[in-house]
């Protein structure tokens, strides 16, 4: 966590303040003013077990309204054990030149946040237990991890990396950036793109298990097996990796779809 600004320490200040009503669930609104309003801001959130939700909007300042849920936990007494209302936790927010962070301490405590900040954005999202992530309406670079959960993101416009081990991925592109690839990789889930019905794109496809399902006609290239090998350490190492490479509409971006056991959609929008 960085040093913190005047702002983020009074918004901090702020959380602090409202733990009790927060530990019982009822959301908070903080807002966040920007160090350079009216440019892009960056966005990091990492939580242990959060839903969280961010919408892009045409705003200069940034909006988190957060709600926590009591942890279970008793106190041993000599007359016996006492429930606790609620349990200790931590949350801190970080404003400093438009980059913006959100941590927790990593306990149990399930946290809601929803967050509205300007649509020119790069997030950097990752949850681990039971969450949720869902983005709509930004503009930029997103990296979005969610380990036990399922990943959503609608009128994006930029580059996506998204990882899911065991759920779905589900990504709707107004258009996506031509000179950055996009990634969705999930061990157990399905994984869909949709793109607007004229968008070129070079899309390399790896699933094991599952099916594959396109609404574009698309070009299947010929495709040689990659193979890498890297000596380092006095040891050798050796990787030899083998897709299936389709063009819609002539080419593009290359966006990865790779799922062990899920299929893959490849759908419009409009």
């Amino acid at each position: 966590m960085k040093s913190f600004s005047l702002r983020a320490a009074f918004a901090l200040a702020l959380i602090m303040a409202a733990a009790p009503t927060l530990a019982q669930g009822k959301p908070e609104i903080f807002t966040i003013p920007l160090s350079r309003p009216g440019e892009p801001l960056s966005l990091e959130v990492g939580m242990k077990s959060a839903h969280i939700t961010v919408i892009g909007e045409d705003r200069t300042d940034a909006e988190f309204e957060i709600s926590i849920e009591a942890g279970e936990r008793v106190i041993v007494t000599p007359s016996g054990p006492q429930s606790l209302s609620s349990a200790g936790y931590a949350l801190e927010i970080d404003e400093r030149d438009n980059q913006i962070s959100i941590d927790t301490d990593w306990r149990n405590n399930k946290v809601v946040l929803l967050a509205r900040i300007p649509k020119a954005a790069d997030l950097e999202i990752s949850t681990h237990d039971d969450g949720v992530i869902v983005v709509n309406n930004v503009s930029g670079d997103l990296e979005l991890n969610n380990v036990n959960g399922p990943i959503t993101a609608t009128g994006i416009t930029g580059s996506v990396i998204a990882a899911s081990v065991n759920d779905a991925i589900d990504l709707t592109f107004v258009s996506i950036d031509n000179a950055k690839a996009s990634s969705l990789e999930t061990v157990n889930g399905e994984l869909s793109i949709r793109l607007p019905a004229s968008t070129g794109a070079q899309i390399h496809l790896d699933t094991s298990q599952g099916e594959i399902f396109s609404d574009f006609e698309v070009d299947v290239q010929p495709s040689a097996p990659t193979v890498e090998r890297n000596e380092e350490h006095g040891g050798v190492e050796v990787r030899i990796e083998s897709i299936i490479i389709a063009n819609i509409n002539g080419g593009g971006p290359i966006i990865r779809m790779n799922s062990l056991s899920g299929d893959l959609h490849i759908l419009k929008s409009n």
